[in-house]
């Protein structure tokens, strides 16, 4: 018994257990770790990327905006424009169609007429 219990003492001074502070995990979960830990790096460098993509987006959003108000803006003083020329163009009253039809009307009855008391 006791040479057992002196190789076992020396065994385990050969071949100590690794020291561990805190938790210790095995090399599957070790390797478990590092694989997660490269997916979340590649997964934050993807996800960079498309924040840049979003950003270029949005930069080009708010040119199209500018362009947009100023389109409106230019549209607006188009119509304003146009209201002033409808009142400049607005006919007057001697441009009445009901006036030039009469009068066409009367020149042809007012000669006939004035003919017709000659006899």
């Amino acid at each position: 018994m006791n040479k057992l219990i002196s190789f076992l003492l020396i065994f385990s001074l050969l071949f100590p257990q690794e020291v561990c502070e805190g938790e210790c995990y095995t090399d599957e979960e070790a390797q478990n770790i590092e694989l997660y830990i490269t997916e979340l790096e590649q997964n934050g460098s993807r996800d960079s990327l498309i924040i840049n993509n979003l950003n270029g987006q949005l930069q080009l959003y708010l040119q199209q905006t500018n362009i947009d108000s100023t389109i409106i803006e230019n549209y607006i003083e188009q119509l304003a424009l146009k209201d002033e020329m409808l009142k400049e163009v607005k006919p007057k009253w001697y441009d009445n169609k009901y006036l030039w039809y009469s009068m066409g009307v009367a020149s042809m009855i007012v000669p006939i007429w004035g003919i017709g008391q000659l006899k």
